[in-house]
């Protein structure tokens, strides 16, 4: 039986400094771009597309080896402790803080990434929990967040009639991009934004009078389904 499979791909930056990086210049004006206030792009599109949002889309958070994956739920002490990898349905259109920390390779690092979920997948019925969006966090991505340098990533659903051919239906393409590059509008030439994640820089405040540093979103913990 043929699988319905969803070829995603990942755009970094990483305040790195490498010739290698791409340039993106379409010439046209796109009015969303991954350095607005978090929730901006996720907002745009749930006014653009109002079918979207109040649905849960599983995101899955990846890491190179061992970690725990913190969700939360408006307060630091109603945290929910999650083995890497870890998986959670995530309303669309919403913003999500979650913390990593036990950290295999990074004794006593705690990072506090957010991920803004813009859009959803679309798999087979009953197969919800099978197709989620990756959020792959690579070692080099782990040391430049703890040199207080702002990962951001954008992972998008890739068109299938520009997809780039790949051996591996669990590969992921990245590409790296210069710093003032519009991530959003270069994802979007690509294929379609589903989610922005953003690690690196930001750390709660114990003595902050609330606790709008953790996520409220709506939030599903589930198991990761077995594999097929």
């Amino acid at each position: 039986m043929p699988r319905c499979t969803f070829p995603i791909a990942g755009l970094i930056i990483a305040i790195l400094h490498s010739s290698a990086m791409a340039q993106q210049q379409t010439g046209r004006f796109y009015p969303l771009d991954h350095r607005q206030v978090p929730g901006t792009a996720a907002q745009w599109q749930a006014i653009a597309k109002p079918g979207l949002y109040g649905y849960m889309q599983p995101v899955r958070i990846s890491m190179p080896g061992e970690a725990t994956v913190s969700y939360y739920n408006g307060s630091p002490h109603a945290d929910i402790d999650v083995q890497a990898p870890a998986q959670a349905r995530m309303m669309v259109g919403q913003v999500y803080r979650v913390r990593l920390s036990g950290i295999a390779g990074h004794p006593g690092l705690e990072l506090f990434p957010t991920i803004e979920v813009l859009d959803r997948l679309h798999p087979p019925e009953g197969k919800l929990d099978t197709f989620p969006i990756p959020i792959e966090i690579t070692e080099q991505e782990l040391v430049a967040a703890a040199q207080d340098r702002l990962v951001t990533k954008v992972i998008y659903l890739e068109h299938p009639q520009t997809a780039a051919p790949v051996t591996d239906v669990n590969q992921r393409r990245v590409d790296e991009f210069d710093p003032r590059v519009n991530l959003l509008e270069a994802a979007d030439v690509r294929g379609r934004p589903m989610a922005i994640l953003r690690m690196g820089g930001r750390i709660p405040d114990p003595n902050a009078p609330t606790d709008e540093f953790y996520s409220a979103s709506p939030l599903q913990i589930t198991a990761l389904p077995p594999k097929e």
